[in-house]
């Protein structure tokens, strides 16, 4: 059958991007007929249609890739659509990756009335054309079938958009275990460390393209509040961090794997995560991690096994406090970590997104 994927970028460096990336390899590789509509792509070499899609950058780009992906698709023929974002076309099976108008809710209990902070959240005009966008798919008719992440995001949907619960499926994200194992990122660490630089520091790393929502500037203070020279945050993302001699910041990488060899700990703070693909993939390289109750993917953390969660990603001395028996071993091993996210492997994810994609 032949099927039609979009959201503006198709890569491994980023969180839905590396999404439809694993959607469009994955049905290529069952014998699908697929066409990935994008404005960016990094396929290495997928049996893959490259559709490219022209789009402004900046402010306009949400609703220029809009316009330009509807037009491109209302021409093509094919039997399922699966979108990944409210940027892209309507009328298909929606994977809903975020819900905007949850996360501003959500964001308002980190920023205090009147602050800049709050402020710059409520004249920020690309809030409304996403929230506009957003409306608009979630509409009768806007769609065909929407798919959530975890029960947290249908029950979004249900509150924001009043989708029907018989329309809403529940399927986490997963990760690609010939990437992200507990043997491949042991028998890497050496050199990855040498790569980046560590001779006997212990290192945790943060990957993610944003800094505030992530909590990166609540773990650095929690990082220099534990007064260790030995120890570095490796951050990785499309993001520039100040400099600081903790830190060290390897940019956005197609190859987050060697990040996750080179380390002792992830963290991720973050205040709004529907999913967290990046705890998934840490865990399956076999470290214990560090992340809030308010991530989809703390469901896959056994607390004091897997790692820790936490209830305020913005209280510095809970994450130092929680960061501490991690950096001191006090989880279980590489294996048994990797071991415990087994279930989200894409081989076992993708077939139940394959059946929702080209159902009738």
């Amino acid at each position: 059958m032949k099927a039609a994927l979009s959201f503006p970028a198709c890569n491994r460096r980023g969180g839905v991007e590396r999404i439809i990336y694993e959607c469009a390899r994955y049905l290529a590789g069952r014998g699908h007929d697929v066409a990935v509509y994008a404005s960016e792509f990094e396929m290495n070499g997928a049996a893959v249609q490259c559709r490219h899609v022209p789009s402004k950058r900046g402010l306009l780009q949400p609703i220029s890739y809009f316009r330009e992906s509807s037009r491109m698709l209302k021409r093509d023929r094919y039997d399922a659509l699966g979108t990944f974002g409210c940027v892209c076309p309507e009328g298909g099976v929606y994977w809903a990756q975020s819900v905007h108008a949850a996360w501003l809710d959500k964001a308002k209990a980190f920023r205090k009335p009147w602050s800049p902070a709050r402020w710059k959240q409520r004249l920020n005009p690309a809030h409304p054309i996403l929230l506009g966008l957003e409306k608009r798919h979630f509409r009768p008719g806007g769609y065909r079938k929407v798919i959530a992440l975890t029960d947290d995001v249908k029950a979004d949907l249900r509150h924001y958009y009043n989708v029907p619960e018989e329309d809403i499926v529940v399927i986490p994200n997963g990760f690609a275990p010939d990437e992200f194992n507990a043997s491949k990122a042991l028998s890497e660490r050496e050199a990855a460390r040498r790569e980046f630089g560590f001779n006997g520091e212990r290192v945790i790393v943060f990957v993610a393209n944003e800094l505030e929502r992530k909590g990166f500037p609540a773990l650095l203070r929690a990082v220099e509040s534990l007064g260790d020279p030995g120890l570095r945050l490796l951050v990785a993302g499309r993001i520039a961090p100040e400099p600081h001699p903790l830190v060290k910041y390897v940019g956005g990488t197609g190859d987050v794997a060697r990040c996750y060899a080179a380390a002792d700990v992830f963290a991720l703070p973050t205040q709004y995560e529907a999913w967290g693909l990046v705890i998934v993939e840490a865990m399956a390289c076999g470290l214990p991690v560090l992340t809030s109750r308010l991530a989809g993917a703390a469901v896959t953390v056994r607390e004091g096994a897997a790692g820790q969660l936490l209830d305020d990603p913005k209280d510095v001395s809970e994450i130092a406090a929680k960061l501490r028996p991690l950096l001191d071993g006090a989880h279980s091993g590489r294996e048994e970590i990797s071991a415990s996210v087994a279930d989200y492997a894409w081989e076992r994810v993708l077939p139940r997104y394959e059946e929702v994609l080209f159902a009738g």
